[in-house]
């Protein structure tokens, strides 16, 4: 048998993730529903089921929960953090897609594809807040509870499935990830560029990546492989075909 490439042999960061708290709970001898207990009596504020959750390796939890179950358990919150961290550049990364490219910065943002990726990487940078926290932050009545970022309307443009507005990009640039006011004319030209690739000005050219024929991680567009034909996306637009 040829010998196995040492970076294919490398667990999944974010399974290796999930057995640490494995252990962690097995160690600390405590059952779901005692770290739910204990939770409560340490004013976390995190569930059993998301607890549960984080150690099944499904999906990357969110560092907030990771922290948690560690406390939880008396664990090492530096070693925590440092595979959280790593679990969290390889879940950005996407590993496993072929040909597909890292993280791309809001300056070289040419196409809408692009624009979602940046807005995740940011997301994911920044302890993955959720929507309603993102929703409390742009909060601008507390009385009334009206905000700039409103569940409805954010969470179909990190999904992918709805092309944001500009002022939405850019409140969610400043509640997620405090970037300064000086620093917002790059994601505004960004969300330009792409909202002129997605109506059909194309003045960058097509991106050489066309799709690799699998679901772009937390979109809800299947993008086929090149050769593909058939329209862009209607609302995302651009980048391959929506399926």
């Amino acid at each position: 048998m040829g010998r196995v490439d040492g970076a294919l042999a490398q667990p999944d960061p974010v399974e290796t993730l999930a057995q640490w708290l494995r252990s962690l709970r097995r160690r600390s001898g405590r059952s779901w529903s005692q770290m739910a207990r204990t939770a409560q009596e340490m004013g976390l504020t995190v569930s059993r089921s998301t607890l549960d959750r984080a150690a099944k390796g499904e999906t990357l939890p969110k560092w907030a929960t990771v922290r948690a179950f560690t406390r939880i358990c008396g664990g090492d919150e530096r070693e925590a953090k440092r595979l959280w961290t790593r679990a969290d550049r390889y879940a950005a990364a996407a590993p496993g897609l072929p040909g597909l490219p890292g993280p791309v910065r809001p300056q070289f943002v040419s196409e809408p594809w692009q624009l979602f990726q940046a807005m995740t990487h940011l997301r994911r940078e920044h302890g993955n807040p959720t929507l309603r926290e993102l929703e409390e932050r742009a909060c601008v009545d507390a009385g009334t509870k009206v905000s700039l970022l409103p569940r409805s309307t954010l969470g179909p443009a990190l999904r992918g499935t709805r092309f944001p507005r500009k002022e939405v990009l850019l409140s969610f640039v400043r509640h997620c990830g405090n970037v300064p006011e000086g620093r917002l004319r790059d994601w505004a030209d960004a969300w330009e560029r792409a909202d002129a690739f997605r109506r059909g000005g194309r003045a960058s050219g097509r991106s050489s990546w066309r799709g690799c024929g699998t679901r772009w991680p937390g979109c809800g567009m299947n993008w086929r492989a090149p050769g593909s034909t058939g329209a862009c996306p209607e609302r995302f637009g651009g980048g391959g075909v929506a399926g």
